[in-house]
């Protein structure tokens, strides 16, 4: 309760950096590890996304121990973080503007600090993925607390999200 009552409030306390950061470290461990880091302005003159995948050879995406993807290390994956309460308006918006890039990105995975319904999930992320043709998908914070929890990643978060008390926890 005490982590998901801290991500419920990252707004509160302008935590909104240390969630991206807490999500793309996240993201490299539990889906790719191939991720380009966001450096420079964060609003407005960005690069449209949080972190993006880079290519890597074949001989190093067949050790990846970790993450889901295989693809990554061929395709250009975008992605998206948000601690917004209004997640449809984020996701919308981001994907959006990650599309209008013309990149040409295979992938747009957005995370969010939210809960979402699994249904209205899936509804959102079907009518994205029609409308832009590209494969999207949207984690939320469920998604987090299971990778958290079940994939023991509780000193990352610690470390990441800056939460005190987990650290003397998590390296016991």
């Amino acid at each position: 309760e005490v982590f998901e009552y801290h991500l419920d409030t990252l707004t509160r306390r302008k935590q909104e950096i240390e969630f991206e950061h807490f999500a793309r470290k996240i993201a490299e461990k539990e889906i790719c590890p191939n991720l380009i880091p966001q450096t420079g302005p964060t609003g407005g003159g960005d690069s449209k996304v949080d972190t993006e995948t880079y290519p890597v050879s074949d001989e190093i995406a067949l050790r990846w121990y970790e993450g889901i993807g295989q693809r990554a290390s061929q395709e250009r994956w975008g992605f998206a973080f948000s601690t917004k309460k209004d997640w449809k308006t984020k996701v919308r918006s981001d994907i959006q503007k990650i599309v209008d890039t013309n990149r040409g990105y295979k992938r747009i995975i957005f995370i969010t600090s939210q809960f979402i319904e699994d249904r209205t999930r899936a509804k959102v992320q079907d009518e994205l993925s029609e409308k832009h043709k590209v494969d999207v998908t949207i984690f939320d914070r469920s998604w987090l607390v299971k990778c958290i929890y079940e994939h023991d990643r509780l000193r990352l978060a610690a470390e990441t999200l800056n939460i005190t008390g987990y650290a003397e926890t998590a390296t016991k």
